[in-house]
């Protein structure tokens, strides 16, 4: 494949990553050997192009940004649950005071 336009080598590798759903931290090894050596985006042209993989997946994330997956958002947490009502307490008993002590001199 002597693809050598940027758009053109992005364009395929986008069709590549719709098409078999292939993550967007995948190295350039393992999509060839997923997507076939006949169809799949030359090292060579990736090279020509972007200079190494990690610049096309880059690309592929700015125009593509449908092939990125959306973290999902965590779910809500629970509201605290109310706190019950508790039993009127009476005013704390006063401790008893010790006697003075007294000095002697």
């Amino acid at each position: 494949m002597s693809v050598r336009s940027k758009k053109a080598v992005r364009e395929l590798a986008a069709k590549h990553f719709k098409e078999f759903g292939l993550p967007m931290d995948i190295t350039h090894k393992s999509y060839v050997s997923i997507v076939g050596s006949k169809e799949a985006v030359s090292g060579i042209s990736v090279k020509r192009s972007y200079k190494y993989w990690k610049y096309l997946l880059a690309a592929l994330k700015r125009y593509h940004p449908e092939l990125v997956e959306q973290p999902k958002p965590a779910p809500a947490p629970k509201p605290a649950a109310a706190p019950k009502a508790a039993p009127a307490k009476s005013a704390p008993a006063s401790k008893p005071k010790a006697a003075p002590v007294k000095k002697e001199s």
